[in-house]
């Protein structure tokens, strides 16, 4: 989903985003975090909600997008509205085959290559590429991909990329064996 700069999108710059996973739906970051528009704890409070049943969105004062184009990508396929040949659609998580770091990044640098030829207006931009969770194994994966080919329209624009909360290795930070709750609860109490 591309979403144009409330401010400037000719000359705002394109943020790219992912939220990680593996296999996250990056629109959980979009509605809860930086997206124009949230869903919140108002959401299923609100009047029209209680009439329709559809959740209220409401404007997110902190959205990315008034600074920024924002680009929300999924991966790896067929994460969100992704999807692989021949199964389509309807196939399941292993229908696009084995998934591994650097097939995401292979094809998550395709897509946004593919993006930048199909909107061209979007070439002259900055770009950053930024994602939180898995996205610190995404993120550094797609960046080197995407800077390996001299011939990268993506990689003439990309001024940098960031992580916030992010996984930094499966099995030191992410799996089992990383910090776990132990510190993140030392941290709160310390903090009162």
């Amino acid at each position: 989903m591309f979403i144009e700069s409330e401010n400037d999108p000719a000359n705002d710059p394109v943020v790219v985003w992912t939220n990680g996973g593996p296999g996250a739906n990056s629109y959980f970051g979009l509605f809860g975090e930086i997206g124009p528009y949230a869903l919140d704890e108002r959401s299923l409070l609100s009047e029209d909600y209680t009439k329709t049943g559809i959740p209220t969105v409401f404007h997110n004062k902190y959205g990315w997008t008034k600074v920024a184009n924002v680009l929300i990508i999924n991966n790896p396929p067929p994460v969100g509205y992704s999807f692989c040949y021949p199964a389509g659609p309807e196939g399941d998580f292993n229908s696009c085959g084995t998934h591994n770091d650097s097939r995401t990044a292979y094809h998550s640098a395709t897509y946004l290559e593919n993006f930048a030829y199909a909107f061209p207006e979007f070439m002259d931009n900055d770009w950053y590429i930024t994602g939180e969770s898995y996205a610190g194994i995404y993120i550094p994966t797609l960046v080197r991909e995407i800077l390996k080919n001299e011939n990268s329209l993506v990689g003439r624009q990309l001024k940098g990329f960031a992580v916030g909360d992010g996984c930094l290795g499966k099995d030191d930070l992410c799996g089992d064996n990383g910090p776990g709750p132990y510190f993140q609860i030392e941290f709160l109490r310390g903090h009162g």
